[in-house]
């Protein structure tokens, strides 16, 4: 596991190469939740707390990285974009960033993957959170869009 890992965490370096500049590793992946970290100096704003941009390309990247794993499970090569988020900032971050992306419960993930196996065009809809340890910093919710 930590080299399928460590193979993400390159291609993510390689393929949004402001992940590297932000400091984005790759934590750990049970299966439906996937957590990245990020470094806190380079993401730091003017207030010395964590830049929302940071916070929202931090977020749309580990829901990314969900997905990728996800269609190596599944055995498939399908390229996603992200067509639009919402995002909610509700604490600040003082320290290192944590983002984590858990699969939805709800069925909707498994018919997405349906959907891209008989060839047509999906959309799924992931939450990531950031997490302090006062609770749910932020919040982020995505509707990503993929295609084989």
């Amino acid at each position: 596991m930590k080299q399928r890992l460590a193979l993400l965490e390159e291609t993510l370096h390689r393929e949004v190469p402001l992940t590297r500049t932000m400091g984005v590793r790759v934590e750990e992946h049970d299966g439906r939740e996937l957590v990245f970290l990020a470094d806190f100096e380079p993401n730091i704003n003017i207030h010395g707390t964590a830049f929302g941009g940071s916070l929202y390309s931090i977020c749309a990247v580990v829901c990314w990285g969900m997905l990728h794993l996800k269609y190596e499970d599944a055995g498939l090569q399908a390229h996603s974009v992200l067509g639009d988020a919402k995002i909610s900032y509700r604490l600040p971050v003082r320290g290192e960033i944590m983002a984590r992306c858990r699969l939805p419960e709800d069925g909707s993930f498994e018919t997405f993957i349906e959907h891209l196996r008989a060839g047509k065009r999906s959309r799924i809809e992931l939450t990531a959170e950031i997490l302090v340890n006062k609770g749910v910093a932020v919040k982020f919710v995505g509707s990503y869009s993929a295609t084989l």
